[in-house]
């Protein structure tokens, strides 16, 4: 297993990329996905991904075949040892060529490299990190850092997490061009649809604040609360997880309908196709907006330099009908802690509270446009 510089992989290369069990964390995959499809096209390209997925990885035109098994972290371990030596067994060739791992914080991703046995690999492995920038860019812990592209000047152009995923791995292509499978939704669906949950309770906008948008909304372009629709995965039994509570109080206080878990991801992706706004925190529903073309209006508690409750400039989409919000509030904290803390570590959490509907509203306005005006970048499967 060699550290990959943009070897020759030969006609029909087997290549696998490791992904997690994270709904944004695939959306920003796609790119890389569809670059190398188009740089290998006789490539067996097989993705790891998640249960969580799936639905999306079915339908993906760029690779050949997913193993769901994000969600097992190191007990997949033996499933994939087992699938490679079912490859081999096919007279697959030499086994893998190319492993591409796009988990590389996952501890256990290391492991999984190893038991696939590629000749090559990009990112997290059990073996020397190499001596190319490329090399060292792909394990580098700190892709959020502000200083990145300054420390691989001539290699990246930016520190958006997309582009990133494709330099490491020596892709082309258009970085922030997502697409995503579409079904036709259900009619009758909201024109405005809001996303507020996200693992990471840090993230999350407080509901006085939602309250408060909410109302404006209705107020001042003339919606009911039936045009407005929460989406989000499907409603536990018994919420405890502050984003879980979020939603339940946010719907008993505003009468907004509540879409949550009743549209499979493709159909998802068609409905935001077809909507007027989406509002949404820092999570996958705003991923899959962006990628859907969909006006989007993206809440980051982070100030103008980008510092805050979320690493922006590495997640935000960047696309023109993507306004992405400004906190009055500078806070490093979360970035000291390389966003691994799941709350706030303040008494206050000062970054989202410093977000007003005051200051969000102006990205609303601008985000209420004809839709006509705006492209559309999902994948029909219709």
């Amino acid at each position: 297993m060699r550290r990959f510089q943009d070897d020759p992989l030969g006609p029909r290369p087997q290549i696998v990329v490791l992904g997690a069990p994270k709904l944004g964390n695939y959306v920003v995959l796609q790119p890389l996905l569809r670059g190398l499809r188009l740089k290998y096209p006789g490539a067996r390209l097989t993705y790891v991904g998640s249960q969580r997925t799936l639905e999306l990885e079915r339908l993906n035109p760029w690779i050949d075949a997913s193993l769901p098994l994000a969600e097992q972290g190191p007990a997949a371990l033996s499933a994939l040892g087992e699938w490679r030596r079912a490859l081999a067994g096919r007279d697959q060739g030499d086994g893998v060529d190319l492993v591409i791992n796009a988990d590389g914080h996952a501890p256990h991703t290391s492991a999984w490299t190893a038991a696939l046995a590629p000749r090559f690999v990009v990112g997290a492995a059990p073996i020397p990190p190499g001596d190319h920038p490329l090399h060292a860019l792909a394990i580098d812990p700190h892709w959020a850092s502000s200083t990145l592209v300054e420390r691989y000047d001539g290699w990246i152009a930016s520190n958006s997490i997309r582009e990133l995923h494709c330099r490491v791995a020596w892709v082309d292509t258009d970085f922030e061009r997502v697409e995503l499978p579409a079904e036709p939704p259900p009619s009758g669906l909201p024109p405005v649809l809001i996303a507020v949950n996200g693992e990471r309770p840090a993230k999350l906008w407080p509901l006085a604040s939602w309250l408060a948008l909410l109302g404006r909304l209705r107020r001042e372009m003339g919606l009911t609360a039936a045009a407005i629709g929460l989406i989000g995965g499907p409603p536990t039994a018994e919420p405890r997880q502050p984003g879980d509570l979020l939603e339940r109080d946010l719907l008993a206080g505003s009468g907004i309908r509540d879409l949550r878990g009743q549209l499979s991801l493709p159909a998802l992706v068609g409905a935001l196709a077809r909507s007027r706004l989406c509002i949404a925190v820092d999570s996958g529903p705003l991923h899959l907006a962006a990628a859907a073309g969909c006006p989007t209006v993206a809440l980051f508690g982070t100030d103008a330099e980008g510092i805050g409750a979320s690493p922006r400039d590495l997640w935000a989409p960047r696309a023109e009908h993507v306004w992405i919000s400004r906190s009055g509030h500078s806070c490093s904290s979360c970035l000291q802690a390389r966003f691994d803390n799941p709350a706030c570590l303040l008494e206050q959490h000062a970054c989202m509270d410093a977000l007003t509907p005051d200051a969000v509203w102006p990205l609303v306005c601008q985000a209420w446009q004809p839709r006509a005006q705006l492209p559309l970048k999902t994948t029909s499967t219709s």
